[in-house]
């Protein structure tokens, strides 16, 4: 039986071979937007919000709070909005 870290890693692994021409997306994020949400691993913001990769900037932290970190991520992705 593979380890969580074996695992993960080669979950990795797939997903990057797989990415294909997402590597070509532009860094603003499509839909011009970002959510601020917690970090509880029962969220999924990409499920929640109906988001594919390069959709949105999705900031993560504990409780979801607009901390100085959380508005200063905002704020960098803002400027490349």
């Amino acid at each position: 039986m593979a380890s969580a870290l074996e695992s993960i890693l080669d979950a990795n692994q797939r997903y990057a071979q797989d990415f294909g021409e997402k590597r070509n997306l532009a860094m603003p994020p499509s839909r011009r937007f970002a959510i601020l949400t917690c970090m509880d691993a029962r969220l999924d913001p990409a499920k929640f919000a109906g988001l594919d990769e390069g959709d949105a900037h999705v900031v993560r932290n504990a409780g979801g709070r607009a901390s100085e970190d959380a508005i200063r991520s905002l704020v960098i992705s803002y400027k490349l909005l």
